[in-house]
Parts: C-alpha cells; sequence; structure tokens
C-alpha cells in the first residue's frame, strides 16, 4: 500500500512537471497583459508602451498595456499580485511598489518581495517644476518664499510612496522648509493642477515634464540626480544649487506573480534583454531622461534591498504619516 502511494505520489509530480514544462514550452500562446499602475499618458504608462511593443516582436505575441492607476501603485501591484502565475499578467512595477510602500502603509494589499523579478529596465532623474504663477523664478527663491510663509506651498505628487513624493519630502529636510504634500494619481493629474497654480511645485519625470517647460508653462528649476542629464545638460543639478547631498530617481522594473514558471520567467527575461539592446528602444529611453539598465533579475533584487534602508530612514526623518 505504502509503495502504491509512493507510485501515486511520484506519478503526480512527474505530471504536474511535465504540465509545467509544457506550458513554457509553448508560451506565449495568446496575448500578454502588462499592467501599468500609473494613468495612460504619464512617463510609466509611455515607458511601458515601448518596451512592450518591442518585446511583442521579440515573443512574437501581443503585449496589451492595462492601466491601472491610484494609491501609490497599489491597486495594480495587487491586481497582478492576484493573477494566475502564468505569464500572461505582469507589471511594470516602480520603487515604489517595491520598495517605498512598504514602509508608507501598516496594511498593502500585496507582498512587495512576492513577486517573481523578470528584470530591471530603467532609471531616471526628476525634474523639478514650479507653477507659471508662482511668486519665485529659481530654487533660491523658493526656498526663501517657502522660509518666509511656512505650510503656504504645496508640492504635487504622483501618489504617496512615489519617488515625486519622497523627491519632495527630500528636499524639504534638506531645505528645511514646510510645504504641504498633494497626491495625485500620476502626472497627467498632477501637471495641469501645477499649470492652473492649484499647486506650487512638482517633481515629475523628464518626459512629461520637459515638454510642458519647453513650451513656457512651468518653469524648471533643476534635476535630482547627482549629475546633468546629457540630454539636458544645461539644466543644473539641485546638488549644484546648494544641496550637495540631494540624489532622489525613480527606477523601473518587471515582475511577475509569484510562482511563475522559471522557464516563462527566463523567456520575458531573454526578451526584456534584448530590448533593452535595441538602439531605437535605448534611444526613446534616453529621451525621456530614463537611462536602460541590464533587464536581469539579479539587479532587480539588489536595487531593492539597497533601497530600503535608505528609503527607511528618509521617510522615518520627513515624519511620513503611515497611512
Amino acid at each position: 500500500m505504502l509503495r502504491y502511494g509512493i507510485k501515486l505520489l511520484a506519478a503526480t509530480l512527474l505530471s504536474a512537471a511535465s504540465a509545467t514544462a509544457a506550458l513554457a514550452a509553448g508560451y506565449p500562446e495568446r496575448p500578454i497583459t502588462v499592467v501599468s499602475p500609473f494613468p495612460a499618458g504619464g512617463a510609466t504608462d509611455a515607458l511601458t508602451r515601448v518596451l512592450a511593443e518591442r518585446m511583442a516582436k521579440e515573443l512574437n505575441q501581443s503585449m496589451i498595456v492595462e492601466n491601472k492607476a491610484g494609491a501609490g501603485t497599489n491597486i495594480g501591484a495587487a491586481y497582478v499580485s492576484r493573477a494566475a502565475a502564468d505569464g500572461y499578467t505582469i507589471l511594470m512595477a516602480t520603487n515604489s511598489t517595491l520598495v517605498t510602500n512598504r514602509f508608507l502603509y501598516k496594511e498593502l494589499p500585496y507582498d512587495p518581495d512576492g513577486f517573481a523579478p523578470i528584470g530591471m529596465v530603467g532609471i531616471g532623474p526628476l525634474v523639478l517644476l514650479s507653477s507659471p504663477k508662482a511668486p519665485f523664478k529659481n530654487t533660491k527663491e523658493l526656498v526663501a518664499y517657502a522660509k518666509q510663509h511656512p505650510g503656504k506651498l504645496t508640492f504635487a505628487t504622483f501618489g504617496s510612496g512615489t519617488s515625486s513624493h519622497l523627491a519632495g519630502e527630500l528636499f524639504k529636510s534638506q531645505a528645511g522648509v514646510d510645504i504641504l504634500h498633494v497626491p495625485f494619481k500620476g502626472a497627467t493629474q498632477a501637471l495641469p493642477a501645477l499649470i492652473s497654480g492649484d499647486v506650487d511645485i512638482f517633481f515629475d519625470m523628464v518626459a512629461t515634464g520637459m515638454p510642458q517647460a519647453d513650451a513656457g508653462k512651468v518653469n524648471v528649476f533643476g534635476i535630482s540626480s547627482p549629475t546633468r542629464l546629457p540630454t539636458l545638460p544645461n539644466l543644473p543639478t539641485l546638488a549644484e544649487e546648494g544641496y550637495p547631498k540631494f540624489d532622489m530617481t525613480a527606477w523601473f522594473s518587471f515582475v511577475a506573480p509569484k510562482g511563475t514558471p522559471a522557464d516563462v520567467v527566463a523567456r520575458l527575461q531573454q526578451a526584456l534583454q534584448t530590448t533593452l539592446k535595441d538602439e531605437g528602444v535605448r534611444k526613446k529611453m534616453l529621451d525621456m531622461g530614463i537611462n536602460p539598465r541590464s533587464g536581469t533579475a539579479e539587479e532587480l533584487v539588489a536595487q531593492m534591498k539597497s533601497e530600503q534602508p535608505i528609503v527607511g530612514q528618509l521617510i522615518k526623518q520627513a515624519n511620513v504619516q503611515v497611512q
């Protein structure tokens, strides 16, 4: 009887392994959904679509971008975490999703460590923008005005826990000013509020912020990375503006639901890495102010681990309220 039970268990395991292998061998057999946790039209959405279009050619299958915005990427992340672990639903995850939110929410609708990492996509700085109606024209005047009027100015963000939120909190901490946080669902909502003067400043991605600055609709003061962008050589860093330790960037990655077969993840990784080597894709990313990365899971995991203590300390120092 025991021998029969062992044989049955072995047969079951073999059958499951064979089914998984068959799934991976035929993957992908239908369109893949790529969830972007920000609204359509924003920088993350634009990047996701550029990558999905090229990866689709590599996979010989359609990739459909679906926007599930809100709650600092929590809505989109939770949706993917609950999806079938078959490689047909993946997430464009940001540092908010995988690092920051764990420090901002008492309870998350997903586990930041519970995804199957596909690979690191890119890293990009943010630009500090101001409303054309604001009573200051540069960073020095902004800080002086904020100190003279504590609590009066407001800063827009992509949402609580996002890179723009952290950049704003870091700026407040280093400049020693009190500015009120006003979260939005993404740049497509924050920028109109900035242009109209409903909010005073906004740390935005280059791809969405600079076109508005070039059109004269907003003012641009500086960039959040420690070095200037090659594509914006005349835009000073905030470090050059008097805050030498200012360094805050946004990063992007692809992840899949936990339990996605290793062979399926490997297929997605191969498509991503090939895509990130494509010169056309790289140019588009650089024009967005995003530096392409390796596309490897190892780099993504290392980025998450190295950033957690830094972000945790920043949120503690800034006295950001846990939700």
